[in-house]
């Protein structure tokens, strides 16, 4: 079987070294493998599926893919690494956080309690706002392009306001930006799993729009 890590746009525009350290991990396990970089969205069908097996760390990414290689097998390596006894998970000393669940993984609650799972495994204690799980909000980028920009900030501002505490995690890089124009402090999943620090790229909500735009139409 022909293996392949999609580590996913949002990732790749945050952080590529944060994605090459996931890569690490993924290929201790099964090897030396290609990147997949095209985006989930338009990834052309390789007509050979069953020979493929495609890893990745990104909620949308394995809804999509597993869609576009229906015959393949499509990995949401997270999970799997919430029973590691290799991978070295960080202790945060029992820190409380708030979380803000992405869109794409309020729809399986394998997604949900995956991450909560591996917040556990750190001593991280979660703080769960009101509207939360499969019961969460959009973090406010679902509106972008489609309302004015103020607009969408207004969003983001109230949904991050609904966090009980500063720290809010999100496994979804766009979170980082409408938790971070909210006024929280947005701590990325991957991020936590590495022990660094999360930051806030590019100059605002329209910049990293663009960056995710240009990634998307040159892979």
């Amino acid at each position: 079987m022909k293996y392949l890590y999609a580590p996913g746009c949002a990732l790749m525009c945050y952080k590529p070294a944060l994605s090459e350290k996931l890569k690490r991990v993924v290929t201790e396990r099964y090897g030396e493998m290609d990147d997949l970089l095209s985006c989930c969205f338009k990834a052309a069908h390789s007509g050979a599926d069953d020979e493929v097996c495609i890893l990745t760390p990104c909620t949308t990414c394995h809804q999509n893919y597993q869609k576009r290689f229906p015959n393949g097998k499509v990995l949401w390596f997270l999970e799997e690494l919430t029973e590691s006894d290799t991978f070295n998970f960080p202790d945060y000393g029992g820190i409380e956080m708030s979380i803000q669940d992405t869109c794409s993984a309020r729809c399986d609650e394998r997604y949900l309690n995956t991450v909560r799972r591996l917040l556990e495994r750190m001593n991280i204690r979660l703080v769960e706002p009101k509207a939360t799980g499969k019961g969460a909000k959009c973090c406010g980028q679902i509106f972008y392009a489609k309302l004015p920009i103020d607009k969408v900030e207004n969003y983001m501002k109230k949904r991050a306001g609904e966090m009980p505490v500063t720290d809010v995690v999100v496994y979804c890089a766009s979170c980082i930006q409408a938790m971070s124009v909210g006024g929280r402090r947005p701590r990325y999943l991957l991020d936590l799993l590495f022990n660094e620090p999360t930051e806030v790229v590019g100059n605002g909500i329209v910049s990293w729009n663009n960056s995710l735009k240009i990634f998307r139409e040159t892979h």
